[in-house]
């Protein structure tokens, strides 16, 4: 057995102790769960700042088709807003959200639909029917885990949200609340 003298003592040079190692094991272990709780909060923290930005993205298309393409009115689905109108390279959506009508992108499905008192408007460039309002809609598609609110537009611009998987409904008040 190796000893090592220590301010005059002798100490015995084997290591730790059993309970010693345990102690640094439990603390390792309680770092480790603060650690992964924290990274979770974050991803949901990002995961909601990206469905935010998806929506005001489908605003900013629905606006460009307005003007452009749907003679005044709005697409009536995402998948029209990402379909590129005659002499132009691409579409008003990228291929990320306008690709299907139902697109999951960062952990939320986004959805558009005919908004509160709309009806159906004029064909658009493309000869497709187009809605006078619409209503765009962002839900996480596991709650808690990919996010922890749901969130809502139409042709108004705003954003709302409220807690849960159930978006806000039109008209937007209260409970809902309106995004920051």
């Amino acid at each position: 057995m190796t000893t090592v003298r220590r301010r005059g003592r002798l100490r015995d040079a084997r290591g730790m102790t059993l309970i010693e190692l345990s102690v640094v094991l439990v603390i390792l272990g309680i770092l480790l769960m603060i650690g992964i709780a924290t990274l979770l909060r974050a991803r949901t923290s990002a995961n909601e700042s990206a469905a935010i930005n998806g929506l005001r993205t489908i605003n900013t298309a629905q606006f460009q088709y307005n003007s452009g393409c749907g003679r005044g009115d709005y697409a009536a689905s995402l998948v029209i807003l990402g379909t590129k109108p005659p002499g132009n390279k691409q579409g008003y959506l990228s291929e990320d959200l306008g690709a299907s009508d139902n697109p999951v992108r960062s952990g939320y499905r986004f959805n558009v639909q005919r908004g509160v008192e709309g009806t159906g408007g004029f064909l658009d460039c493309n000869g497709t029917a187009t809605e006078t309002t619409y209503y765009a809609v962002a839900i996480p598609t596991v709650l808690g885990q990919t996010g922890t609110r749901a969130f809502a537009t139409n042709q108004k611009g705003s954003i709302w949200q409220l807690p849960g998987a159930v978006p806000p409904v039109e008209p937007f008040g209260p409970p809902a609340q309106l995004v920051q």
